[in-house]
């Protein structure tokens, strides 16, 4: 589960998993795997698409609800969206 914890550890190292996994601290290791950082770069990459109209409806459609599935609240959805608008 995307919670705001994670998005702004994913923040903090600006998407660069490499760059976390070499000087992440332990602590945010704990509150993150490696799992979690390809959810949000999925979620981000696809986010980008729809934004840009380039997917079907449909793909608009279940992307939102993966987003909903994948995020702990609407604060966490909203942080996420601020991060693809950066």
């Amino acid at each position: 589960m995307i919670t705001l914890e994670k998005i702004k550890i994913y923040n903090n190292f600006k998407g660069d998993i490499d760059k976390w996994i070499r000087i992440g601290s332990k602590i945010e290791k704990v509150q993150m795997e490696d799992e979690d950082w390809y959810v949000i770069d999925g979620l981000i990459q696809d986010i980008k698409l729809v934004k840009k109209n380039l997917t079907s409806n449909e793909f608009a459609e279940k992307l939102e609800i993966r987003i909903i599935d994948n995020c702990d609240t609407v604060e966490t959805i909203s942080q996420l969206n601020k991060l693809v608008n950066n």
